[in-house]
């Protein structure tokens, strides 16, 4: 049940602006909400460099 939950956060994430994601993280006040939010960010980044990453044309 919770699994369902966390893939969903990561698919709004994904689907969410990334500059919003970071001014988020850089402007909110409650630590506990930037924490999530940072990471939010680190893993919508992380998914965009896989996939420019293993791109066939990619050299490393």
């Amino acid at each position: 049940m919770a699994t369902n939950n966390i893939d969903s956060v990561f698919k709004t994430a994904d689907k969410t602006n990334m500059n919003d994601l970071l001014n988020g993280a850089l402007y909110e006040k409650d630590p506990a909400k930037k924490a999530v939010l940072l990471a939010l960010y680190n893993y919508v980044l992380g998914e965009r460099q896989k996939k420019t990453i293993n791109q066939k044309g990619f050299v490393r």
